[in-house]
C-alpha cells in the first residue's frame, strides 16, 4: 500500500531567477566628456511623450555605479525593448548616465552642474576678515556633496523626460548607510 502513494513534497531550494532586462553595454564607448550637463537642454526634454503608454509593464531594475565614488560614473547599460515604448532612446539614456557622472565630478570641485548660481566677487571688508576670507563662508552655504548634485540632476531628468513617460529613477547606496558605499540606480515604470 506505500507503494501507491507519491513521494513527500520538498520545497524548492532555490529561488527563482532575478529579472533583468536584456542590457547594451555601451560604457566602453562613453569617453570622459568635457560639458556642462543641461547645456544644451537633451532632446527628450522638448520631444512629446508618446501617445499610450502602458504603467508598470516591467519590474525594477538597477544600474550598477563604475565604481565607490559617484565621480567615478555610472555603467553606460541600456535596456533594449523597454525604453523605446516609453520615448526614451538610446542617446537620450546615455547622455543622462554621462551627466550624472560629470555632475558628481563638478561637485567635488565644489561646481554645481544645476544650479544657477553665479559666483560672486569678494567684497573688501575692513576689520578682522581679511580679503581672502571674504565670501568663503557665505559660498560654503551653497556647495553640494557629489551626492545632492547627482540627486539634484536626477530630480531635473525625473521631472523633464521621465515621470511623463511613466518612468522613475532613484539614487541607492547598496549595502550600507556609510559615504563610502557604491551607489546604484533604481529604475522603475509608474
Amino acid at each position: 500500500m506505500s507503494e501507491d502513494l507519491p513521494p513527500p513534497y520538498t520545497p524548492a531550494t532555490t529561488a527563482p531567477p532575478v529579472w533583468e532586462p536584456h542590457f547594451i553595454d555601451l560604457t566602453q564607448h562613453s569617453s570622459l566628456i568635457l560639458r556642462k550637463p543641461l547645456d544644451p537642454p537633451p532632446d527628450c526634454f522638448s520631444t512629446p511623450s508618446p501617445p499610450r503608454l502602458k504603467s508598470n509593464d516591467f519590474p525594477p531594475f538597477r544600474i550598477p555605479c563604475a565604481g565607490n565614488n559617484l565621480a567615478d560614473g555610472f555603467r553606460i547599460l541600456y535596456p533594449s525593448g523597454l525604453f523605446e515604448k516609453h520615448g526614451i532612446q538610446q542617446a537620450d539614456w546615455t547622455r543622462f548616465l554621462e551627466d550624472l557622472g560629470i555632475s558628481a565630478r563638478l561637485a567635488s570641485q565644489g561646481l554645481s552642474a544645476v544650479g544657477s548660481r553665479v559666483p560672486i566677487t569678494p567684497i573688501p571688508i575692513r576689520g578682522i576678515f581679511s580679503r581672502r576670507a571674504t565670501g568663503i563662508t557665505y559660498d560654503s552655504q551653497f556647495t553640494r556633496s557629489p551626492r545632492d548634485e547627482v540627486q539634484t540632476l536626477i530630480n531635473v531628468w525625473n521631472q523633464s523626460a521621465f515621470e511623463r513617460r511613466k518612468l522613475r529613477v532613484n539614487l541607492r547606496i547598496k549595502g550600507g548607510v556609510d559615504n563610502t558605499a557604491a551607489y546604484e540606480l533604481l529604475v522603475e515604470s509608474l
